[in-house]
C-alpha cells in the first residue's frame, strides 16, 4: 500500500524516493507514524488507514462471501439473465447458520424465482431455514449470472464521514508532530469495498471533514483495493483539492498499480 503510493508521489515529483524508516514498527510507539521516506530534495512522513463503509465492513463482507460466494459458483451458467442478489448487512452479521445448507437453500429460492421475474423486478426469498431474507434483483435478460450485494441501514454518506472523522483524529496529529522538522505529511486511505465505496463518494466525505480541521496533511492519497489493480488518487496536494490537483502524465487523476509512468 504505501510502496505503491511511493511510487505515485515519485513520478509526481520526478525524484526517486526512498523508506528510511518505520517508527511504529520498530519502535512499537503508538504516536509514530508508519513510515518515513526521503528524496533529494524532501522527506516525509506517511500514515495509512482503512476506511470502512460501515461498523465491521470486512466482517461482514467475509461472512456474505462465505455465505453467498459458492451459491454464485452453483449458479453459474443456469440463470436466464443477469440478476443481484442482496442481503441485509443487519440481517447477516447476526444470523447463525448452516452454511452448507444455507448454500443449497438460497440457491433453491434463486432458482424457484428466476423464471417469473421481469427485467427491473425485485423480489423477496425467504425460507424456515435462513435467519435472513434476500432480495432478487432481474437487471437484465442477456447474458447470466449472478452480482452480490449488501445492504447496510443509515445514510452512507453520514456513515462514511463519520469514519473519516475518526481516522482524521487518529492520523492527523500524529502526522503533525512527526512533520514539525520540515517534513511533508502524506496520508493514505484505503477502501476495500466496490459496492458502497468510489474515489468521489470517499472525496465528498474526505473535502469537509477536513476543512473542520487545523492539522490536515500536506497530501492525502486514496488507494482502492477492490479491483485489480489497484487505483490511486490525489484528493489532496498542498492547498489543491480534488480537480484542482495537477494531473498526471496521461492527463488523468488515476494511478494504476503497475502501471504507474
Amino acid at each position: 500500500m504505501c510502496e505503491f503510493v511511493r511510487e505515485i508521489v515519485s513520478v509526481r515529483t520526478r525524484e526517486p524516493i526512498t523508506l528510511t524508516d518505520r517508527p511504529d514498527r520498530e519502535r512499537r510507539d503508538i504516536k509514530a507514524v508508519e513510515e518515513l521516506w526521503e528524496s533529494s530534495s524532501q522527506r516525509y512522513a506517511v500514515e495509512h488507514t482503512l476506511i470502512e463503509s460501515f461498523e465491521g465492513q470486512l466482517a461482514n463482507l467475509a461472512k456474505t462471501e462465505r455465505l453467498l460466494v459458492p451459491v454464485k459458483d452453483m449458479l453459474a451458467g443456469r440463470l436466464p439473465g443477469r440478476f443481484a442478489l442482496a442481503v441485509r448487512e443487519t440481517e447477516t452479521s447476526a444470523a447463525r447458520v448452516n452454511f452448507a445448507v444455507a448454500h443449497q437453500e438460497v440457491a433453491r429460492l434463486v432458482l424457484k424465482a428466476v423464471d417469473g421475474l421481469k427485467v427491473g423486478e425485485t423480489v423477496t426469498l425467504g425460507s424456515t431455514l435462513l435467519p435472513f431474507e434476500l432480495r432478487l434483483h432481474l437487471r437484465f435478460k442477456e447474458d447470466s449470472g449472478l452480482m452480490l450485494y449488501t445492504d447496510i441501514e443509515g445514510d452512507p454518506e453520514e456513515l462514511r464521514l463519520e469514519r473519516v472523522r475518526r481516522a482524521l483524529d487518529a492520523k492527523c496529529p500524529k502526522l503533525a508532530t512527526w512533520a514539525r522538522d520540515g517534513r511533508t505529511s502524506i496520508l493514505i486511505f484505503e477502501a476495500d469495498d466496490i459496492q458502497h465505496s468510489n474515489s468521489s463518494v470517499v472525496y465528498s466525505a474526505v473535502a469537509p471533514a477536513l476543512a473542520e480541521r487545523n492539522d490536515p496533511p500536506d497530501i492525502v492519497v486514496l488507494v482502492e483495493t477492490d479491483g485489480n489493480p489497484w487505483s490511486g488518487w490525489i484528493l489532496k496536494e498542498g492547498d489543491r483539492f480534488s480537480a484542482d490537483v495537477p494531473r498526471n502524465r496521461d492527463g488523468g487523476y488515476l494511478y494504476e498499480r503497475g502501471r504507474i509512468r
